[in-house]
């Protein structure tokens, strides 16, 4: 096993190109969205290319001393793990797997652990080419959501946001376990969404299903407020239509909950969120924000408010919900170590998208395209409710964020396609010596979106 100063870089690289392999293959051989596999392909690997040379930058060229290596050390744990399994017999290893959903382990050490197996290659930066790996499928799933909603318009430049977006490709290329976290949420999520689009469909159900399934024991929680959104998106009649999901949703829990009944997950589960009340909420914001977080310690803030009450609660979720959109603000980033700093230029571009892009895309969609974005919505909501609930510090609900964006960069794409839109009209109205040049990456058609908007100069 290799120091966590000095990782293997040939192990690194070796791993980098199967999963690399092994990634085109699963992007090539889905049998949606056919028509943009090319694009799909080239898309992953620059999504995974670039992740993982910033891993490489982070524990080969030793910036992780700079930006900080709190709570990365699961490959570690993992390895560890791997030490105990070199005796065990590959059939052995699914009832050594099915340990990760009885909660004394991690779930990302058994991943890790699991990694180190198959490879024989205990080594940090094989972990963090992992995480890329799944970083660069997270893109994929992000773009064929929006295609399966929107137009490739805005398919392409939510695949381009979600490569490209620092925050994004910072968490997947740490060994930190938000990468397999926020591709499964994303893989559930897509999935729901093709059943409400789509209808009913087997593949599409267990895919969800699947996903669900698996982040239990990344984030249990998360798990539960997937379900939920799933739950809620399918069951809910559509405003203006009689078409309903009932059926998706009735297969969905015949297939999750007697695996997680049988497994002891639901009773296990039980104790955790008995003891999940106000005053544990309480005790959380107060620990965080005074200890250490991924911008240091300076990036905590105390609340005084009391939780008991309903102003306190609700200024609470209000100024957690502002943390969590738009934090660190310029008055917190004097005060913040020299990882806050380095957040600026990606908290520039992140505020100008967020109310050039997400205000207005989600406006629209909630007037117009409620029924479809449903999935969304309720993740988002549920999710972000309870991050702005326990909020206390920056550090931490930056890292958080990072859930949502998938999400948030489908609501910026379809905002920035409805500014286009509205600046071409404008100009065609003003009778332009020139027609706009037609962006390589528009479609050949127009973009359902564009047929909504108002027909007159703005």
């Amino acid at each position: 096993m290799n120091n966590s100063n000095n990782p293997d870089l040939v192990s690194g690289l070796v791993i980098f190109i199967l999963l690399g392999v092994l990634g085109v293959m699963l992007v090539s051989a889905s049998r949606n969205h056919r028509l943009t596999v090319q694009f799909q392909v080239k898309l992953f690997l620059y999504a995974f290319f670039i992740r993982f040379a910033l891993s490489v930058v982070l524990y080969v060229f030793g910036l992780a001393q700079i930006t900080g290596d709190e709570d990365s050390l699961g490959w570690y744990y993992g390895a560890v793990l791997f030490q105990q399994w070199q005796k065990l017999a590959l059939l052995d290893m699914p009832s050594v797997l099915a340990q990760a959903y009885q909660g004394n382990v991690p779930g990302y050490y058994y991943l890790t652990g699991l990694l180190f197996y198959v490879t024989k290659m205990p080594d940090r930066l094989a972990a963090a080419a992992l995480n890329c790996f799944f970083g660069g499928l997270t893109v994929i799933f992000a773009y064929r959501a929006a295609h399966t909603l929107f137009s490739e318009w805005v398919a392409t430049r939510v695949g381009w946001l979600t490569c490209l977006f620092p925050s994004m490709i910072i968490w997947s290329a740490q060994t930190v376990k938000e990468p397999v976290v926020i591709l499964l949420e994303t893989v559930a999520l897509y999935g729901c969404v093709r059943l409400k689009v789509k209808g009913f469909s087997i593949r599409d159900i267990l895919l969800c299903a699947t996903a669900m399934i698996l982040v239990i024991p990344f984030r249990f929680y998360a798990a539960y407020i997937i379900a939920a959104a799933v739950t809620l998106s399918l069951i809910l009649p559509q405003i203006g239509k009689r078409k309903l999901s009932l059926g998706s949703a009735v297969l969905l829990a015949v297939v999750v909950l007697p695996v997680v009944t049988m497994s002891g997950v639901l009773a296990q589960h039980e104790k955790q969120f008995e003891a999940f009340d106000l005053q544990f909420v309480q005790k959380f914001k107060e620990n965080v924000s005074t200890g250490p977080a991924q911008f240091g310690t300076n990036s905590g803030v105390k609340s005084d408010y009391d939780l008991n009450t309903s102003t306190g609660f609700g200024l609470a979720v209000v100024i957690g919900a502002a943390h969590l959109l738009l934090a660190p603000f310029p008055w917190q980033l004097g005060g913040g170590s020299v990882r806050m700093l380095l957040s600026l230029p990606e908290l520039l571009a992140w505020w100008w998208l967020f109310f050039v892009g997400i205000v207005p895309g989600f406006w629209f969609l909630i007037r117009k395209r409620f029924n479809e974005i449903q999935p969304m919505l309720f993740f988002i909501f549920g999710l972000g409710f309870l991050y702005s609930l326990m909020f206390g510090n920056v550090g931490l609900v930056f890292r958080q964020r990072a859930q949502l964006l998938p999400w948030l960069l489908i609501f910026a794409a379809v905002g920035l396609e409805i500014r286009q839109s509205k600046h071409a009209e404008k100009q065609r109205t003003q009778g332009g010596s020139r027609p706009l040049a037609r962006s390589t990456l528009a479609p050949p058609v127009a973009s359902p979106l564009v047929a909504e908007l108002p027909q007159k100069p703005l």
